[in-house]
């Protein structure tokens, strides 16, 4: 048994002083209990003075290969600049990885989100094969590049296996897309399961209405279902995406999902950005996450969700650092509510309830929510639970001032990731400090 003595620990009941974390051998919270009643040898235990323990950050939608495009796409690209210009880079990057490059970029960009706070990420990876389409020697070479980057670096991560089928509906795939398609949805399913059988933590991720056609949705979902594994997509990102579904189908893409059978309580759909109100109803009624990336959707300049309707509606939210032009949670977390109170020009939108101060919430999106989204057993600090924390430096000059019942306002909108000196996963310590 190994045992941590921080100043305070973040718990479901608050900030608490004076207790002792125990982790068993297997990475797990054994137990939490108060530190002057506890019995243990002092040579077991690792005393953390002036520091507070949280829950370690979840990222739930990240495109590991899009750190290599940070602060490099915002010379002119065409006479009007937009997410779809923006893609046309992104792509070009895209046909330069190999399985080699892309666990050094990997791994650079785990160790980076680390030392930020993050703990677990969820890779929504769809650069499967090589330029062209043709598979490598091992079709999986590029997840297990991905996974060993993972490994090495010492993040969990959930690779979410993508499928992309098309350009758009009923188009064939273009010359830059065609290393992101298997050639059948039963092609795609045989490389999850292989790797589900090594015992990798995996999830499914049709793209988007525009890239994946109704066969492969519904035999994704159904796989989804049999196997409780976690369903992420793309949806109301682009307001031309949505014209364009309007076009074929006559309705909005969330509504083409469930249309598809691709909504439940273990589907998350990303961005959503433009969701209107009967699509947050249906995203209420079927128990669906969403998952806002605001420095990416800032970025590209995708525009704002509809936070309070979602906050309304009971809809969980998480974050992702997406293009990872940004890797900070505490960042994210703010700009979420930042950009709605630009929204909706008015202050403390993202709140539990009215006598509320956002931070409590912010650190559930940016935590225990995640986790369940990507069906992982952390992100809060409990018994049972993996033994997944950040340590926050409490004597750091920006940290001036903070008091137990502001802690975490002080941490969302007053400091930087600079004041996370420690983050453990599984019981390790693997960031700085």
């Amino acid at each position: 048994m190994k045992y941590l003595a921080p100043a305070y620990i973040s718990t479901p009941e608050g900030l608490q002083g004076n207790k002792l974390l125990a982790i068993s051998e297997d990475g797990l919270i054994d137990s939490i209990s108060d530190l002057a009643t506890s019995v243990f040898a002092p040579s077991d235990v690792e005393f953390l003075p002036g520091v507070a323990l949280l829950p370690g950050f979840v990222n739930v939608h990240s495109h590991v290969f899009q750190r290599a495009l940070r602060g490099h796409t915002h010379r002119p690209l065409s006479q009007k600049d937009t997410f779809w210009t923006w893609r046309n880079a992104m792509y070009a990057e895209a046909q330069r990885l190999t399985p080699d490059s892309l666990f050094t970029l990997a791994l650079q960009t785990y160790r980076e989100m680390l030392a930020a706070g993050y703990t677990s990420v969820g890779e929504f990876h769809y650069v499967h094969h090589q330029p062209g389409g043709q598979p490598y020697a091992d079709p999986n070479a590029m997840s297990e590049a991905i996974l060993q980057a993972g490994r090495e670096a010492g993040i969990r991560v959930v690779l979410l296996m993508t499928a992309y089928a098309q350009a758009g509906f009923h188009m064939p795939p273009e010359e830059g897309q065609r290393r992101f398609c298997d050639a059948s949805v039963e092609a795609l399913l045989a490389r999850v399961e292989e790797l589900r059988d090594k015992g990798e933590l995996i999830g499914v991720a049709p793209h988007s209405v525009r890239a994946v056609p109704e066969n492969w949705f519904r035999a994704i979902a159904d796989y989804s279902r049999t196997h409780h594994l976690p369903l992420h997509v793309h949806a109301d990102e682009q307001v031309a995406e949505i014209e364009q579904c309007q076009a074929e189908y006559g309705c909005t893409p969330i509504e083409l999902l469930e249309r598809y059978g691709a909504l439940g309580s273990q589907t998350t759909i990303i961005h959503a950005t433009h969701a209107n109100d009967q699509e947050i109803a249906l995203l209420a009624r079927h128990r669906c996450t969403v998952c806002v990336c605001p420095t990416t959707e800032g970025d590209l300049g995708d525009g704002i969700a509809p936070y309070a309707e979602l906050l309304a509606a009971r809809i969980p939210l998480c974050i992702g650092s997406d293009s990872n032009t940004r890797l900070a949670p505490v960042e994210e977390l703010r700009w979420a509510e930042y950009s709605a109170r630009m929204r909706y020009q008015r202050r403390r939108i993202l709140i539990a309830d009215e006598v509320s101060s956002p931070g409590t919430l912010l650190l559930d999106y940016g935590t225990q929510l995640g986790a369940t989204a990507l069906g992982l057993h952390t992100g809060v600090l409990l018994p049972g639970m993996y033994a997944d924390f950040i340590g926050v430096d409490l004597n750091h000059p920006a940290m001036a001032g903070w008091n137990v019942d502001d802690f975490l306002d002080v941490l969302f909108f007053g400091v930087s990731s600079e004041v996370i000196t420690q983050t453990w996963v599984g019981g390790s310590r693997r960031g700085p400090g």
